[in-house]
C-alpha cells in the first residue's frame, strides 16, 4: 500500500470508531462532517497527512472546527458583503488535549492499531464534548460568557466566538465574553490600541489583519462593544 492508501485507511478506521456519533465521511474517509439538530451548525473532523510521509513513514494530523450558516450570513449583512465567514471555533486536536502541541500521529507499523484507537479517544474525550455543547445554542452561549474557550483544563482563551457570540447572543452577553477575554489576553496592549485607534477615527478595514484578533477587535467596535481598561 502507498502512504496515501495508508493514510485514507487510517482515516477510515477512525470514521469507525465515531460511528455512535453520526459523522458522514466524504473525501475519501479523510473528512467526517455532522449538522447539528437545528440544521444550522456543522462540526467537522478533518484529518490531515504529514508531507513527510513515506512508505514506512504515515503521519496523520487531526482538526476540529464549527460552523454556522446563519453567522456566515449575519456577518455578510453586518459588514456590508465585504467580509463574511463562518467559523465559530476551530483547533488542531493536539491543542485541545494533553498532548498540548501541534500533535501528529504515525498511523504505519506494528502499533497501527493501538495508534488509531489513541486518536478515537483522544476525539471522544475532547472534541465530542465541545461538538455537544454547541447542539444547544443558549448552553454554548452561557458556557461561553462564563468560560470563554476553555472547553476544559487544555484549551486556550480564543476570542473566535465574538463573531458567534454577537450574532446569536444579546450585545450584553457578547460584551461579558469580550470583556472576560480582555482580562488576560496574550498581546493584550495590541488589542487596546488598535481599538483606541479605531476610536479615533481609524478606518475598519475589515480585508487588512494588523494581527490574528484585529477582526474581532474591529467587529465590537462596530457592534457597539466597549473597552473599559486603557493601556
Amino acid at each position: 500500500m502507498s502512504s496515501r492508501d495508508i493514510f485514507l485507511a487510517a482515516c477510515n478506521q477512525i470514521n469507525d470508531g465515531l460511528a455512535e456519533f453520526g459523522f458522514k465521511a466524504s473525501q475519501k474517509g479523510a473528512c467526517l462532517k455532522k449538522i447539528s439538530a437545528d440544521k444550522d451548525l456543522t462540526f467537522e473532523i478533518s484529518f490531515q497527512s504529514s508531507t513527510l510521509n513515506s512508505n514506512g513513514y504515515v503521519k496523520l494530523l487531526a482538526h476540529i472546527q464549527i460552523t454556522s450558516k446563519r453567522l456566515k450570513k449575519w456577518l455578510k449583512v453586518q459588514t456590508n458583503d465585504v467580509y463574511s465567514n463562518d467559523m465559530i471555533y476551530a483547533n488542531q486536536l493536539g491543542y485541545i488535549s494533553p498532548s498540548q502541541e501541534w500533535k501528529s500521529w504515525n498511523v504505519f507499523g506494528i502499533s497501527q492499531e493501538k495508534t488509531i484507537a489513541e486518536v478515537v479517544n483522544t476525539l471522544k474525550a475532547y472534541a465530542i464534548p465541545i461538538f455537544n455543547l454547541f447542539e444547544d445554542i443558549n448552553e454554548a452561549i452561557q458556557f461561553l460568557m462564563t468560560n470563554g474557550t476553555k472547553f476544559n483544563r487544555y484549551t486556550a482563551p480564543s476570542l473566535t466566538p465574538l463573531a458567534f457570540m454577537l450574532c446569536m447572543a444579546s450585545k450584553e452577553q457578547a460584551q461579558q465574553f469580550f470583556d472576560n477575554y480582555l482580562m488576560n489576553a496574550p498581546g493584550k496592549k495590541q488589542l487596546l490600541n488598535l481599538y483606541k485607534e479605531l476610536e479615533a477615527g481609524k478606518t475598519v478595514d475589515l480585508m487588512h489583519a494588523e494581527f490574528v484578533d484585529a477582526f474581532a477587535i474591529k467587529l465590537a467596535f462596530m457592534q457597539g462593544l466597549k473597552i473599559k481598561e486603557r493601556p
